[in-house]
């Protein structure tokens, strides 16, 4: 049962991964409320016209929401599991922290094969439209006008959501749960190393996928007018379609 592989797991996971793992996941909070305040949201795309155009079907916003809801109880219950026993034993005591982390645990398994599958349901839905193309590259070269508040032309979505799409939701969405299942279901003959570097891998993918998730809440919310209510109730103003998205337009 004693195994130097089990101690370089626990001291990696604990020290180092755990530590650049907090510094990020607080840099970043901090960092977008920094960029709000002194750079601001993207500029308004001017007076509504009152027509509304149909931006995201029913479907789309279903499988987004369905997503983004377990992707947040998985990202609250995997930070309370890694997290926990420094940061709420000394507040509230061991009874109480172990009832949290065996709910945290429990939430976090069965909440990780509905995120799979919502995964894969999201990367179906919206493939063609994060094919990249050579209009992307005007975006990526403008920095998406982020700084300067101007608005770069982009079809269905910009060059900023399809880098969302390809590196979050499907490279970082593959490694979480192909790392994930290897964790839940211990029992097809992975041996203890393969598990140890799947738990290495699962805490580091986490961590840059919350931390991209951030940004990506940001910009749906604070950052851009207009386009929570466009994933909220599936449609954008003409004025909005035509200045953010003018090619999709």
């Amino acid at each position: 049962i004693l195994q130097r592989g089990g101690n370089t797991w626990r001291t990696l996971r604990n020290g180092p991964i755990s530590l650049a793992s907090a510094a990020l996941l607080l840099f970043v909070p901090l960092a977008l409320l920094a960029f709000w305040r002194f750079v601001g949201p993207a500029r308004a795309a001017g007076p509504d016209t009152g027509r509304d155009i149909l931006r995201f079907t029913r479907w789309q916003r279903w499988v987004h929401w369905a997503t983004a809801i377990a992707f947040i109880l998985l990202a609250v219950t995997g930070l309370l599991i890694l997290f926990g026993k420094k940061l709420l034993i000394p507040l509230i005591g061991h009874t109480a922290f172990s009832w949290i982390a065996i709910v945290s645990k429990y939430l976090h398994n069965i909440a990780g094969p509905l995120f799979i599958l919502s995964t894969a349901l999201m990367v179906l839905t919206f493939f063609w439209q994060n094919l990249f193309n050579r209009r992307d590259w005007l975006w990526i070269k403008r920095g998406g006008g982020l700084l300067t508040h101007e608005h770069v032309p982009a079809g269905y979505f910009n060059a900023g959501e399809k880098m969302w799409f390809w590196f979050g939701v499907v490279l970082l969405g593959l490694v979480m749960s192909i790392t994930g299942l290897l964790l839940n279901f211990v029992n097809f003959g992975q041996t203890r190393y393969v598990l140890q570097l799947a738990n290495l891998l699962h805490v580091g993918g986490a961590t840059l996928y919350i931390a991209a998730a951030m940004g990506h809440i940001y910009i749906g919310t604070l950052g851009m007018t207009g386009a929570y209510h466009a994933m909220r109730h599936g449609t954008v103003d003409a004025n909005w379609a035509h200045a953010h998205h003018p090619y999709w337009y």
